[in-house]
């Protein structure tokens, strides 16, 4: 039996976009991005040209069959939340299983300066048993479709979404994309 799950997907962001490093892609992943393949089953992570059809470069990431995700991050250093973020996504999450559970995301993590996760926002595709839920602390915004879109947004509107993170005690955020399976 088959579970697993897609993201793909184009980053930039827009007038925060000098606080990401290659937040468009055009240089390899190695610049600016961590990356992580952990757990079974097949995971990829390419840069390329082919996704979507413009012709700058996207990133896909795949996480097939088997428990583990595939994601690159990204640590900013931020002035103060008023600043615009803007993602080009297409985002696609299946499972055939109700034991397991896949999600693709963009997310954006908020830290204090000592690097604790106030909260998070995660633009994604989800199957019905993927535990990213919305409450004091966590948005989820959930893709329209599996088609390409901009999802924009002005920081300071979407911490409105999170209400127990205080955006006076945010100084830098955490630009990751994952895609992710739980097998049980």
């Amino acid at each position: 039996m088959h579970r697993y799950f897609s993201i793909l997907l184009f980053i930039a962001l827009g007038s925060a976009s000098v606080l990401i490093v290659n937040g468009d892609f055009e240089a390899p992943l190695s610049e600016g991005w961590s990356q992580i393949m952990s757990g079974a089953g097949v995971m990829q992570i390419t840069r390329g040209t082919g996704y979507d059809p413009d012709p700058d470069y996207e990133v896909y990431l795949h996480k097939g069959d088997g428990t583990g995700y595939t994601e690159i991050s990204q640590l900013a250093y931020i002035p103060h939340t008023d600043l615009e973020f803007s993602v080009n996504a297409k985002l696609y999450a299946y499972g055939t299983s109700s034991q397991c559970w896949s999600g693709a995301a963009v997310g954006l993590f908020y830290l204090n300066a000592s690097d604790s996760i106030l909260g998070w926002s995660k633009i994604c595709a989800r199957t019905v048993a993927c535990p990213w839920v919305g409450s004091s602390s966590s948005h989820v915004i959930a893709a329209t479709d599996t088609q390409w879109h901009n999802y924009a947004f002005n920081l300071n509107d979407e911490l409105d979404n999170v209400p127990a993170v205080n955006r006076l005690d945010v100084s830098k955020i955490r630009v990751s994309i994952v895609a992710q399976c739980v097998d049980d």
